[in-house]
């Protein structure tokens, strides 16, 4: 394989307090990777869509769009605690191997639907080859 790809969208908060309603609500309609206190004193989740194991045709856009509804389904307690994160992210990742270039488009009404939901965008570049030019195994 040597062309860019998009891998997942993850959904990353951050909270000084804890969000067990939240975290809870979310394991009933996403996949939650994680939920934990860092050495930060903080808490901490990533949260992807719930797909089936079919993804090859899956995108950013469907996988925002998935846990926007999730969010939009959260009780009143779940969706204090999500506004009280100081960090609502979607965070697109890439393989990135040697494509010239690569474009993976995030249409307007997905942009709104997560500016209407507070939220903010963050892409992670994972790189496919070892600092010496051979590829990752």
């Amino acid at each position: 394989m040597t062309d860019t790809d998009y891998i997942n969208t993850d959904f990353d908060l951050k909270s000084n307090a804890p969000f067990e309603t939240l975290h809870s609500e979310l394991e009933m309609s996403c996949c939650v990777l994680h939920y934990t206190q860092g050495e930060d004193g903080n808490w901490h989740a990533s949260v992807e869509a719930d797909h089936d194991d079919d993804s090859s045709d899956r995108d950013a856009a469907m996988d925002i769009l998935s846990i926007i509804e999730a969010l939009n389904l959260l009780s009143n307690q779940a969706k204090e605690q999500l506004a009280a994160c100081y960090l609502r992210e979607f965070n697109i990742g890439f393989d990135c191997w040697d494509s010239w270039a690569y474009v993976h488009q995030i249409p307007q009404r997905v942009v709104r639907a997560v500016a209407d939901a507070s939220c903010s965008i963050a892409v992670t570049l994972y790189p496919m080859r070892n600092v010496n030019g051979t590829p990752k195994a």
